[in-house]
């Protein structure tokens, strides 16, 4: 069965994907005659791909596609070789912690457990590669959340299901958490998921600031009370400070 295509979006990533293979900017004529779309649809398209940022007009009136497409790719290609680049911060942290380690991203208003190491202990916090969860109510999900907040706010507030007694469940006091894990640049769980699992998380960032993904550790909360959790904060800062770095290498 063919899936239908909407044809705005249709037209409006021919026009992007045109400027990109550009090697120099072009006019709404020169998209029209290359795409053989009347020329109102054309500007009317180019005019919203300059507000949303992937176009930028050139001082002669004719059009470019903007670095936004360059650093999409890019965050594409990081996500892919991500789980690759942080193997050795994770097992450094899963060896200096006793306890599981994750690496997330977000997906919509989940995080995505992209990749995880097993605590070695017999009793563990348990993810499975590829499962997710809500974003406000895990460690390395409220740190996705924490640095997409401004957008996210207002999808997100209709969706804060309690899970136990100690979930987030009001924008109040989700607004209090994101503010505290923007300003300590670590999030914390302390059984809002599962009632007896708790986490630590922090942030892989790049060179402007944007989260690209989370990396935590997870454990029973007999094993992570607050002093723990304070001991071992240090560690899950340095594993993602490590990785964000050698992910800025790679992009220079």
């Amino acid at each position: 069965m063919t899936q239908r295509v909407d044809a705005t979006l249709n037209k409006g990533l021919k026009i992007l994907e045109t400027l990109a293979a550009s090697q120099a900017p072009l006019g709404i004529t020169d998209l029209s005659n290359e795409l053989g779309l009347n020329k109102s649809n054309i500007h009317r398209l180019v005019k919203t791909l300059c507000t949303l940022g992937y176009v930028s007009q050139c001082p002669d009136r004719s059009y470019r596609a903007s670095l936004k497409i360059w650093k999409l790719g890019t965050m594409v290609m990081n996500h892919t070789n991500l789980a690759q680049l942080a193997t050795t911060a994770m097992n450094s942290l899963a060896q200096a912690t006793g306890e599981s380690v994750h690496l997330s991203v977000r997906d919509g208003l989940k995080v995505l457990y992209i990749e995880k190491i097993d605590s070695a202990q017999s009793v563990r916090a348990y993810t499975v590669r590829g499962g997710s969860a809500p974003l406000h109510c895990v460690a390395t999900g409220k740190v996705l959340l924490a640095y997409n907040y401004d957008a996210l706010r207002a999808p997100i507030a209709g969706t804060l299901e309690a899970f136990t007694p100690k979930t987030i469940t009001t924008l109040k006091a989700l607004d209090a958490e994101i503010a505290s894990i923007r300003k300590t640049g670590l999030a914390i769980n302390a059984g809002e998921y599962r009632a007896d699992v708790g986490g630590i998380a922090a942030p892989i960032l790049d060179d402007d600031g944007n989260v690209l993904a989370a990396i935590g550790i997870s454990g029973p909360l007999s094993r992570l009370p607050r002093t723990k959790i304070k001991e071992l904060s240090p560690l899950v800062s340095s594993a993602a400070a490590s990785v964000s770095q050698l992910i800025r290498s790679r992009q220079r």
